[in-house]
């Protein structure tokens, strides 16, 4: 017994049955997850896995908001992974203080939540859930806490989020962390051109100052030259990125599109057999009238016959008595 016990309390047997049970759940409808709950515990508690209904009771309900972000984050995966990323290379622009990249790259961030917000309304829809103006910021707010925060950002991938989450910093990093960063990137320089100068001067008491400004002159080329291709490289990958939400995008739509007309079809289909239906029981309470005309005849027909026959024995019988009165 004892043994049966700790078995069902084992950590990792816990968590295998809890995964799957928490990842439909966090995929219902907001309004259906309560009940959903409530009945898995139940179910677990018969089954005698205490430790696993204890686990599924703490299991909190998603504000419509948080819902919205987790049904975004199935279907969408990989290209909000993709986002994360590229508010890394933001990140790492940011720190290096990298104008047109980090404008470029903004850009591409604003127009792959664009995209992923239309696609989120659209998953909505398909949920039946029309979206309003409050929640559909509340996500986007909490898209953008996620791209900023590393703890947000890992409840998104859970894709069991709660409540939703805001972030009151600038740019895609919190002020302490960008401005550690860019003073770093401002004292490497301020340090390296002071060794350089020593360097020159020493150069130049020995003789070398020509050759010396020539290689300064050739190392800055090349790191100007990795600079570009680093920075091309960027947004390459960005522009692949922005190019997959849009295919998924107009995938989305399309899918959207072809579920009106498949909507649209049923209903009419519905309406005409509505109709049908309707003339089948118009053309049922004619046919039980005339039904009911027929019976009313057919007892009245049989009335007549029973009189006939009536007759026809009377007149038989007085028929025997005439041939009887006869023969005599």
């Amino acid at each position: 017994m004892a043994e049966r016990r700790a078995a069902r309390s084992n950590p990792q047997e816990v968590d295998s049955e809890l995964e799957p049970l928490a990842d439909e759940l966090y995929g219902l409808r907001p309004e259906a997850f309560s009940a959903a709950r409530d009945e898995a515990v139940r179910a677990a508690r018969g089954q005698g896995k205490a430790a696993l209904a204890r686990e599924l009771a703490r299991l909190r309900k998603p504000t419509q908001s948080a819902w919205l972000v987790n049904v975004l984050w199935r279907d969408q995966r990989e290209v909000m992974q993709q986002l994360f990323e590229l508010a890394n290379e933001l990140s790492r622009a940011q720190a290096e203080a990298a104008g047109p990249t980090l404008r470029a790259l903004t850009a591409q961030r604003r127009e792959l939540e664009t995209a992923l917000t239309r696609q989120a309304v659209a998953l909505a829809e398909k949920a039946g859930v029309k979206v309003s103006d409050s929640v559909m910021r509340e996500a986007q707010d909490t898209l953008g806490a996620a791209l900023a925060r590393p703890e947000v950002a890992d409840e998104v991938r859970a894709g069991r989020l709660v409540k939703p989450a805001t972030y009151a910093g600038f740019g895609v990093l919190p002020p302490s962390t960008a401005a550690h960063r860019g003073a770093e990137s401002v004292a490497e320089p301020i340090d390296l051109q002071a060794a350089q100068r020593a360097r020159a001067a020493d150069q130049q008491r020995a003789g070398q100052a020509s050759g010396a400004a020539e290689d300064r002159q050739a190392v800055e080329e090349r790191r100007a030259a990795e600079e570009r291709r680093a920075t091309e490289e960027r947004r390459a990958a960005a522009q692949r990125r922005l190019e997959a939400v849009r295919a998924a995008a107009e995938t989305a739509r399309a899918k959207l599109a072809d579920a009106s007309r498949t909507a649209d079809a049923a209903r009419r289909r519905q309406a005409d057999l509505l109709q049908q239906l309707d003339t089948l029981r118009e053309q049922v309470r004619r046919l039980e009238s005339v039904v009911e005309r027929a019976d009313h005849q057919a007892a009245e027909a049989a009335n007549v016959r029973d009189a006939a026959e009536r007759a026809e024995a009377s007149a038989q019988e007085s028929l025997a008595r005439a041939e009887k009165d006869l023969s005599q």
